[in-house]
């Protein structure tokens, strides 16, 4: 690439990161389909110039999030319950078969890793500290994905994971033991070396994180009615 026609890596870096927040306040319900706002309201919001936003907004576009307007005004776009159950559906089905593939190849050292991080998860839940669980969370399924040496199916995981908001645990009551049960599960598999019995355990996990969340989803009223931006009933 020619030094001149590469974007500053400082923009690109902040675009990346207005993406990040504006993702997350529409999946914790803060910015919300009925809601219009333009590029210099954002910008002013979060205290930035209008080119990250824009760039955010474009990005945001394509996965899905918003619809941008020419008058440089944006709407999020609808979500409804037939999406989150679509992303978990894939996600539970791509993270079933790394963790399969993870299973089949697993080492001591990697059983010892993810018990290590399964402890420290029980710990955090324990002790009521969200930010530490949210973190041992995924650092153990990482481990676990990365483990099947699958890079391309780990790349279409990762773009689930962007309708999953960060702060989960804060945001969703019940998580934390709901992910105990499923990390025991998984981890159980691991130590009788059933790879079948690992991925089941991995894929039904997430479906319970999906379920969990389309439940936080209807008690903010969230749900848009397919082809409108008008609330869905419960």
């Amino acid at each position: 690439m020619i030094e001149g026609r590469r974007p500053p890596l400082s923009r690109r870096t902040l675009a990346v990161e207005v993406a990040e927040v504006l993702r997350d306040m529409i999946l914790g319900g803060d910015l919300t389909p009925d809601r219009h706002m333009t590029q210099d309201e954002l910008a002013r919001m979060l205290g930035v110039s209008t080119m990250p936003v824009r760039e955010a907004l474009l990005r945001l576009a394509a996965e899905g999030f918003v619809e941008v307007s020419p008058n440089r005004a944006f709407k999020v776009a609808p979500i409804s319950r037939g999406d989150v159950h679509d992303v978990y559906w894939m996600h539970a089905t791509l993270a079933g078969e790394l963790t399969r593939r993870a299973c089949r190849v697993a080492t001591p050292e990697l059983l010892r890793q993810l018990g290590d991080l399964e402890g420290a998860y029980t710990a955090a839940v324990e002790a009521g500290d969200a930010d530490a669980a949210e973190r041992t969370n995924w650092e153990l399924h990482r481990t676990i994905n990365v483990a099947a040496d699958a890079p391309k199916l780990l790349l279409i995981l990762r773009a689930t994971l962007r309708f999953i908001p960060r702060g989960f645990y804060g945001l969703v009551p019940g998580w934390g033991p709901l992910g105990q049960r499923g990390h025991d599960e998984i981890l159980r598999a691991f130590d009788a070396g059933d790879a079948d019995a690992a991925g089941e355990a991995a894929s039904a996990h997430v479906r319970d994180a999906g379920d969990l969340l389309a439940q936080f989803f209807t008690t903010r009223g969230y749900w848009a009615r397919p082809g409108s931006g008008e609330p869905e009933g419960d």
